[in-house]
């Protein structure tokens, strides 16, 4: 087998054309973030918030399910494949939304949209930190994390001008059309298979301290040990959950609370756009700051920030106030969203990294489910600005357990036993 050489330099051209895979997988995804909460409540007048999260929920719980099955399979057979079956996952999502014109419709193309999500993002993420040195994966998931969120930005912020000017129903999804197809060519005639270099890793193994899993674990005993077992794994899981609960937040009951505060759709959209591009831009600093200070004060910093800016925007009752607010809620979100990512890569053997990636983001991404059934519930029961604020305590609490469990994993920070 011919050697391959880990880095990012050495390996830029592939790199870069993940980097635009990257992006345009965030494209994909957020399309839907100002368009489809107003879709139910305006086009399908779905009056239950329960019903309207619906979409989220399928979303979340595909999404999850799929990123340890994307892991797993990657491991055995390549990331490549699972990558192409991503983006083709995408095909029947945008035909749904395009041409069947009612909300199951929409809930179903969420199902296609996570399997989309699950394979094609978790696939970026993998052979990234495949082709990145040890010492660069805060770097590395600073990009992908960096690009992706600028893609689901760009989208919010798109999608919320188109619809404002042609309609909710149909003209945010031809631009999806367009972004699938361009993500599918690319996956297909570009990018390459990277699973040789995480071979060749394994050959040449770094040391993994007192953290590691076993190499040759069962996919039973990475659940266990990743959700349970391990402190630090453990912390970082349902870290990832709660962010997503923050995130359902923003992304699902935002646009409906700022609506029925009479905020014009466009504004909204600004809105959520600031808070992803802050989360997007801000990565590429911050994952290269985890990797000169170490994961645990910058996830720690993140997760604190992220709460209260929740709380914050609660407070508001202004654009600009809910503009300044979304903005902290993205720079919290910069701070600990890749370092999660590499901190599990820093933990797990490269030879199941995949599949420990696939466990943490099965338990991240489950957030979404989470978040929508608990918002569903509370948006109802107590005001969606007293679900608002009990997401932030959530968030805060979340903080407190990092602090308590979470060990350093960073190999140049790690403490010495």
């Amino acid at each position: 087998m011919e050697r391959k050489e880990l880095g990012i330099r050495p390996n830029l051209q592939q790199f870069l054309w993940l980097v635009f895979s990257t992006i345009l997988v965030g494209m994909t995804v957020g399309l839907e973030r100002t368009v489809v909460p107003l879709l139910g409540k305006d086009v399908y007048h779905i009056t239950s918030t329960t019903l309207i999260f619906a979409f989220i929920i399928a979303f979340g719980v595909t999404k999850a399910i799929l990123n340890l099955v994307a892991g797993h399979f990657s491991d055995a057979i390549g990331r490549r494949p699972i990558l192409v079956v991503g983006w083709l996952f995408g095909i029947p999502m945008i035909a749904l939304l395009l041409f069947v014109h009612n909300w199951p419709a929409v809930v179903l193309a969420n199902v296609f949209l996570g399997a989309n999500q699950a394979f094609s993002w978790t696939m970026t993420i993998t052979k990234q930190l495949d082709l990145a040195d040890t010492k660069e994966r805060g770097l590395a998931m600073g990009i992908n994390e960096a690009t992706g969120y600028i893609g689901v930005s760009l989208s919010t912020v798109f999608t919320g001008i188109i619809a404002a000017r042609f309609g909710l129903l149909q003209a945010p999804f031809v631009y999806g059309a367009v972004v699938l197809l361009f993500g599918l060519a690319v996956s297909v005639l570009v990018i390459k298979e990277t699973r040789d270099y995480m071979l060749q890793e394994v050959r040449n193994p770094a040391p993994q301290g007192n953290l590691a899993l076993k190499p040759k674990a069962s996919v039973a005993h990475i659940v266990w040990t990743t959700t349970i077992a391990n402190p630090t794994l453990s912390a970082i899981s349902q870290a990832g959950l709660v962010n997503k609960l923050a995130d359902t937040l923003v992304w699902a009951m935002l646009p409906l609370y700022l609506a029925h505060l009479r905020l014009p759709i466009a504004q909204i959209g600004y809105i959520g756009g600031v808070y992803t591009m802050v989360w997007g831009l801000a990565q590429f600093g911050t994952g290269v700051l985890s990797d000169a200070v170490g994961r645990k004060p910058p996830i720690l910093f993140g997760m604190t920030l992220l709460g209260v800016g929740i709380l914050a925007f609660g407070l508001g009752h202004s654009f600009w106030w809910w503009m300044i607010s979304a903005a902290v809620m993205g720079l919290g979100m910069a701070l600990l969203y890749p370092n999660l990512n590499a901190a599990v890569a820093d933990v797990a053997p490269p030879e199941i990294r995949g599949g420990v990636l696939g466990v943490y983001r099965l338990w991240r991404d489950g957030g979404y489910a989470v978040g929508g059934l608990l918002l569903g519930m509370t948006s109802h029961t107590i005001g969606m600005l007293h679900s608002l604020y009990m997401i932030g305590v959530i968030v805060l609490i979340s903080a407190l357990v990092i602090l308590w469990r979470m060990k350093e994993t960073h190999p140049a920070h790690r403490p010495a036993v």
